[in-house]
């Protein structure tokens, strides 16, 4: 196969990023995904992985990781997911997604392999997209070769495609109600789901967390002897503005944050490349795990300036992103932003970044199994105008619902434009009646990335 035929193969594969699965979490198991992988030569034991669970900001503590380990002249494999533009983006080694020829590759010569495991009962859950890139994801790592695998979970943990990796550290980033049709309606019950990853032998770190989500962690942890580091226990953060960069825009100026232990000798320091007060806890999260995993690894910790070049130089879009600013039009945003925990973070943080911000427009799309009515509510006393869109994702919800939310909950007209080239153009004018305007896009990671394959088509987004 070529690289147009092996994506359109992938594609015949049910996509649960894009149709929600219809039944409960016992639809799921790992028995099927570690046979595929025994007929593949079990890949994922040829190299140690560093394995990342949460709700928001995992993505973004696997940028960091893998950035400050790369740094430190490791051969770092970086698997996330969803993507942005183009599929290749989640399959990384340094950096560099996989290579169209590669990725068609590997695929054809899986395909027979595939192909065997079609042939089930009809009452036997078929693979995934999800899955079958997984596994090539760890083919790639496996093949290349690379020293550590950095790996994003998909959905939960427990039983995720991801979770025959062998860890030499897992994380937990920031926990929050999601997917609880297949992971369960309360934070204790997400937490088991995510704890789901941790493996004897293992060290774990979690970012700060609701007591009784914290409680099924050190539960989880303890069955399989597993040591749990909390940050804002055993590891405490700090951050302040850093020193300003006058060849940096201003409009997102950057943090220098602190993190050290409370029970041994290690700290570390850095100005971070991502913006936002979050980011300092992904951060943060990231540099123990990346040190972990190092000292396991190489036998020795992670060096200071590897965590500070890397937390420089990481590179993650669509998080607090900054879109080049067209003439005459207003500056423009973009973040995957789509849980209202996720959605509040954001506005708190562009409060304080673009408190002059005036107006303030909104470019707004989600999936139907989101709560979209809690993040209308975060936006709610922020947003001056809203304009509502299709991402172009199948799951996504009608702007024209969405607006009829809006209507309830801010008592406000929205403006309504299902075509994304259409409401991205109004809601630049919008933004731009005043010389402070301010255009947010947010809501969906599918939103963010259409909005970014524009900008790379036609040099900005909307222009």
């Amino acid at each position: 196969m070529n690289y147009t035929e092996a994506l359109a193969y992938l594609d015949g594969y049910v996509n649960f990023e894009r149709t929600a699965p219809d039944g409960p979490r016992a639809m799921f198991g790992l028995a099927r995904l570690r046979e595929l992988a025994a007929r593949l030569g079990d890949p994922q034991e040829e190299f140690p992985a560093l394995h990342v669970a949460g709700t928001k900001g995992k993505g973004s503590v696997c940028a960091f990781a893998a950035a400050m380990l790369q740094a430190a002249g490791l051969r770092v494999g970086l698997y996330t997911s969803p993507h942005l533009v183009h599929v290749r983006e989640r399959i990384r080694v340094d950096g560099a997604p996989i290579a169209e020829e590669r990725f068609a590759q590997l695929l054809t010569r899986c395909r027979p392999v595939l192909e065997k495991m079609r042939v089930r009962p009809a009452a036997e859950r078929r693979l995934t997209y999800f899955e079958v890139l997984t596994h090539l994801a760890f083919l790639h790592f496996a093949e290349t070769p690379v020293d550590v695998a950095v790996v994003e979970v998909g959905m939960g943990g427990r039983l995720d495609a991801t979770n025959i990796v062998e860890p030499v550290a897992c994380g937990i980033a920031s926990l929050g109600l999601e997917h609880t049709r297949i992971l369960g309606s309360t934070l204790p019950q997400i937490a088991r789901e995510k704890a789901g990853i941790f493996k004897p032998g293992a060290r774990g770190v979690s970012a700060p967390q609701p007591q009784d989500a914290a409680e099924v962690l050190v539960e989880m942890a303890g069955k399989v002897g597993l040591p749990l580091e909390f940050l804002g226990r055993e590891l405490q953060l700090v951050t302040r503005p850093a020193p300003a960069d006058h060849a940096r825009p201003a409009l997102l100026p950057r943090l220098e944050a602190e993190v050290r232990s409370t029970a041994e000798d290690w700290q570390a320091s850095a100005i971070l490349g991502l913006p936002g007060r979050f980011q300092a806890e992904n951060w943060a999260l990231a540099a123990r795990l990346a040190h972990l995993a190092h000292l396991k690894i190489r036998n020795r910790p992670l060096p200071e300036e590897a965590i500070r070049r890397g937390a420089a130089e990481v590179h993650w879009p669509g998080r607090l992103e900054e879109f080049p600013r067209a003439p005459g039009g207003p500056n423009f945003l973009v973040d995957g932003a789509h849980t209202p925990n996720s959605v509040n973070t954001i506005v708190e943080e562009l409060r304080r970044l673009c408190p002059a911000a005036d107006p303030r427009v909104v470019l707004f799309a989600c999936a139907k199994d989101k709560d979209a009515e809690g993040m209308l509510r975060a936006l709610a006393s922020y947003a001056s105008e809203i304009v509502f869109t299709c991402s172009g994702n199948a799951r996504g919800r009608a702007p024209e619902e969405l607006a009829g939310l809006w209507r309830q909950i801010a008592r406000r007209a929205p403006v309504v434009q299902p075509d994304l080239d259409k409401a991205l153009a109004a809601a630049r004018t919008l933004a731009a009646a005043r010389p402070d305007g301010l255009l947010v896009a947010l809501g969906s990671l599918y939103l963010v990335g259409a909005l970014k394959e524009r900008q790379d088509t036609r040099g900005d987004a909307g222009r």
